[in-house]
């Protein structure tokens, strides 16, 4: 499947390399900070309630009563402060309703190969979907794994991989699971590597690869169409290490054999296969 293909179903259902279940879901006992966007109804008045912001020391301003202390409470916590506070002076008998809109004070991360990587404000029931489309979707360079992170509440940091094309392919939707605040999602970029081939094979030049298939030489001399008739078995490989030029010479054949392993490329190494004098 080509990368095109793949960016243009950045918004199709998620799937998991591993269980949902391996990261804790997100519950309505986390504390509330500043810049936490907090959803607030007292049936008995409905002008009382509404959607307010949680101001920098704290508080959120409602109808009738003014500034009420919220940072560090609940919401649960926030409804039963409310109901006391409107039942001792303002209503015999106060039903109240408290959710969380969006966690501004404990934003979701989306870092890496995303076109617009940062923080983002956490809505209650976001999902990885929609965290990477609030992201503005993968960049060409992303790799075949992304990763979500999470502090679990022993303290310990919690990692779930998840593969892409699984992700934006598949479609189990049972598996797109919601983010908790603070959660860090990682798109890797598989960055593209280049190798240059030269001497004696078919199609001297460069061959791409991605650092996630692991490029090694035998695959890059297939890639520039395999050794001419006239190749001599060994290959000079130049490597540029902290600045200076390594020269090693390698016996293809012999790792064709079984004899030797396979040597890994990195990127800008340059293969040359010299001519045979027999």
């Amino acid at each position: 499947m080509t990368k095109t293909i793949i960016l243009t179903l950045i918004f199709v259902l998620a799937a998991f390399g591993a269980p949902a279940q391996d990261l804790p879901l997100i519950t309505s006992d986390i504390a509330i900070g500043p810049r936490d966007v907090l959803d607030i109804k007292v049936l008995e008045d409905p002008t009382i309630g509404g959607r307010v912001a949680v101001s920098d020391d704290g508080t959120v301003i409602l109808n009738v009563i003014g500034k009420l202390a919220v940072a560090g409470l609940t919401p649960p916590q926030i409804e039963a402060k409310l109901k006391s506070v409107l039942e001792a002076s303002f209503i015999t008998k106060a039903t109240i309703s408290v959710q969380v809109a969006e966690l501004g004070s404990k934003p979701i991360s989306v870092l890496g190969a995303v076109q617009h990587p940062g923080r983002i404000g956490a809505a209650g029931n976001m999902t990885l979907i929609q965290a990477l489309t609030q992201a503005g979707g993968l960049t060409g360079t992303a790799g075949t794994e992304l990763y979500v992170v999470r502090a679990s509440t022993n303290g310990l940091t919690e990692r779930l991989s998840i593969n892409v094309e699984d992700l934006l392919v598949n479609g189990n939707s049972d598996l797109n699971i919601p983010l908790a605040p603070n959660d860090l999602v990682n798109v890797p970029a598989d960055a593209p590597i280049s190798i240059y081939v030269m001497g004696e094979v078919s199609r001297p030049g460069k061959v791409q690869f991605r650092s996630s298939q692991t490029p090694t030489l035998l695959q890059a001399i297939a890639d520039a169409g395999g050794p001419t008739d006239r190749a001599a078995k060994t290959v000079i490989l130049k490597r540029m290490v902290e600045g200076k030029q390594q020269t090693v010479k390698v016996n293809f054949r012999d790792i064709i054999k079984g004899k030797k392993a396979d040597v890994v490329l990195h990127d800008n190494d340059t293969v040359v296969i010299e001519e045979s004098i027999f």
